[in-house]
């Protein structure tokens, strides 16, 4: 598995969404806790726009590895999952024009014997945390893909309509008119729309795993439950004299190989914030100095790690917290740090192999 492969997105991946989206939006039907005509339709787009990431990940990736003439089948039906259940995001796969399905639809969505089960699951880049609501997920592929849309990817599907000459004059303002002075250009026209990329934006696959895996190396956050993660680890000025230090392994417990879980939560002792898991290597080198109610400072006898932040020996560091505020969350969710996902088991190469021995 290549985790810096870069797959584009294009406007004709994006188009069929595009049409499914509206097409619901038009009826009324915004399914998944979205409220219905009350929804405007931008912010329905950007709600909706993690289930871009099946089709283009499979067809562009995954099953290109089984055979050339291969096409996945997403779910493009409407429906309430409150009444039918919930479908996997993949429904089958076709084979030229022949669709093999992977469930069927009997009044309730159900998986057909041996058929691989597959849920993708999309995060956006600049996220740091990757989550799974437990939808009778227990035996099924989770694929994880990390989005990275232009702030604008919907700009192109505007082009016939909004992006011309005639529109943009029409937003020119006089400032002959209105502007008498404006030394520190505060007040500035409208921009003309330029766009020479022709792609939307890209995706990264992040890992294949399955969701039992997932749900045993990630943290649980029942109801109300909020995830405390570390946001980010800072050098910071080493004191000349160090006070009196604990170990880093007095504040955490070994779980599977270098996953630690926290002992407890000692930054704001609050029960309903549940600090997530962290990678470490050489946590008996890494003594703790001080800690806030969101930070903790450390110092590194020798060279660590945390996460994927590389500690050099002799050297103070701040890890900062940030609070996932979930507080009204009326289910549990399943939460782990993206940085560490690769330590779960990887079940790419089994998941193309059930889907080739499924199809053929």
């Amino acid at each position: 598995m290549n985790h810096n492969h870069e797959i584009l997105i294009t406007k004709q991946d994006v188009a069929p969404y595009i049409y499914f989206v509206c097409s619901m939006a038009q009826r009324g039907r915004m399914y998944g806790g979205l409220s219905g005509k009350s929804d405007y339709i931008g912010g329905v787009f950007d709600r909706w726009i993690n289930i871009i990431p099946e089709s283009v990940i499979f067809n562009k990736y995954f099953l290109p590895k089984i055979a050339d003439n291969l096409e996945v089948i997403s779910d493009y039906y409407e429906y309430d999952p409150k009444k039918s259940g919930i479908a996997p995001d993949v429904l089958g796969v076709k084979i030229g024009k022949k669709a093999i399905p992977f469930v069927e639809y009997v009044n309730k969505w159900r998986a057909l014997k041996n058929a691989p089960q597959i849920e993708v699951k999309s995060f956006k880049k600049g996220q740091y945390m990757v989550s799974l609501r437990n939808q009778s997920y227990d035996k099924k592929y989770l694929v994880m893909a990390e989005t990275n849309l232009d702030s604008d990817y919907l700009l192109p599907f505007f082009e016939q309509t909004v992006i011309g000459e005639d529109i943009y004059n029409k937003l020119k303002m006089d400032d002959n008119v209105f502007i008498k002075e404006n030394l520190n250009k505060d007040l500035s026209s409208v921009t003309k729309i330029k766009r020479d990329n022709t792609n939307l934006g890209s995706l990264k696959l992040i890992t294949v795993c399955l969701a039992n895996d997932f749900m045993r190396y990630s943290n649980l956050c029942g109801e109300g439950g909020s995830p405390f993660y570390i946001k980010e680890i800072n050098e910071t000025r080493t004191p000349k004299t160090l006070p009196q230090t604990m170990t880093f392994s007095e504040w955490i417990n070994k779980k599977i190989d270098n996953l630690y879980s926290w002992k407890e939560n000692k930054l704001d002792n609050n029960k309903k914030h549940t600090l997530i898991d962290v990678y470490v290597e050489n946590a008996d080198k890494i003594q703790v100095l001080k800690n806030s109610k969101s930070s903790i400072t450390i110092y590194t006898i020798s060279k660590a790690k945390i996460n994927d932040t590389e500690l050099e020996a002799n050297k103070t560091y701040i890890i900062k917290f940030q609070l996932l505020d979930r507080s009204g969350a009326k289910s549990g969710e399943y939460f782990m740090h993206k940085s560490i996902i690769d330590k779960i088991p990887n079940k790419e190469d089994i998941m193309l192999d059930n889907i080739k021995q499924y199809i053929r």
